[in-house]
């Protein structure tokens, strides 16, 4: 009877064991395909009209919610104000080149998307065969 149990104990034990290696394998095999689904990189390789049309939607509505904020940055040169109006506001010339700047990248941002996206439609072959170069 103490054998039947031994016997039994380890079928139980090296049941747990198995559960547990498939559910480890399981949980690393689901990450994989989560952080495979959250790459932006394979997403915008898989699917680049989408990804661009999203690209200029989040720009455009970037843009729209900045653009005030920005255009003041650019419309007021560092120059223009007062050195006494910097001293008494110490972050005004800060911020005024931080406008200037964020309105540059914003210029700037989409420009390696946008090369990429136009050389992947350059580059994918015809259906004759024929590429362009």
């Amino acid at each position: 009877m103490a054998e039947q149990r031994e016997v039994e104990i380890e079928r139980l034990v090296s049941h747990v064991d198995e559960t547990r290696l498939a559910i480890s394998r399981t949980a690393a095999e689901l990450a994989d395909r989560v952080r495979e689904a959250i790459d932006w990189r394979q997403q915008a390789s898989r699917h680049p009209a989408a990804s661009l049309g999203a690209a200029a939607v989040i720009g455009f509505m970037l843009g729209r919610a900045l653009g005030p904020t920005l255009r003041l940055g650019a419309h007021v040169p560092l120059k223009a104000v007062a050195p006494a109006a910097l001293g008494a506001l110490p972050a005004a010339g800060l911020l005024v080149r931080l406008a200037a700047a964020a309105g540059l990248v914003r210029e700037l941002a989409f420009v390696p998307s946008l090369l990429a996206q136009v050389t992947a439609v350059i580059r994918r072959p015809r259906a004759g065969g024929a590429r362009l170069h």
